[in-house]
């Protein structure tokens, strides 16, 4: 493995490990006690970690297409996310929810992005 496929390598950790706990943490000084009752509830009705692993996957997509160069390809995760989740959205009938899941997936797609850009910017060159 050379220096280049370790920097890769570097990135996706950082992109979708360090994601996680930037989401994470965002969210919790976001969240009120009470709020984070709701949210409880919300969360039992998918599957244990469903949201966080689809957070994982997706700054994992995201990556690869920065990587790629394919930015056209990020709006598609982003109009298939709403599309899967407007119904779940709609029918909580709870801004907060609402504001909750929009800002985990905004922050998690900022972050993968900036994370490629950095690893193009300052990665060693190919070869």
């Amino acid at each position: 493995m050379n220096r280049h496929d370790l920097w890769i390598l570097l990135a996706y950790a950082v992109a979708v490990v360090g994601g996680k706990w930037l989401v994470d943490f965002a969210l919790t000084r976001l969240v009120s006690v009470d709020d984070q009752v709701a949210i409880d509830t919300f969360r039992r009705h998918g599957l244990r970690n469903g949201g966080a692993t689809i957070g994982m996957l997706e700054r994992c997509l995201v990556l690869t297409f920065v990587l790629a160069g394919n930015y056209g390809a990020i709006g598609l995760i982003l109009a298939a996310k709403g599309l899967l989740r407007y119904p779940e959205i709609k029918d909580t009938q709870d801004q907060k929810m609402a504001e909750y899941i929009l800002v985990g997936t905004m922050l998690s797609l900022i972050w993968a992005v900036v994370v490629g850009l950095l690893a193009q910017r300052f990665g060693p060159a190919l070869g």
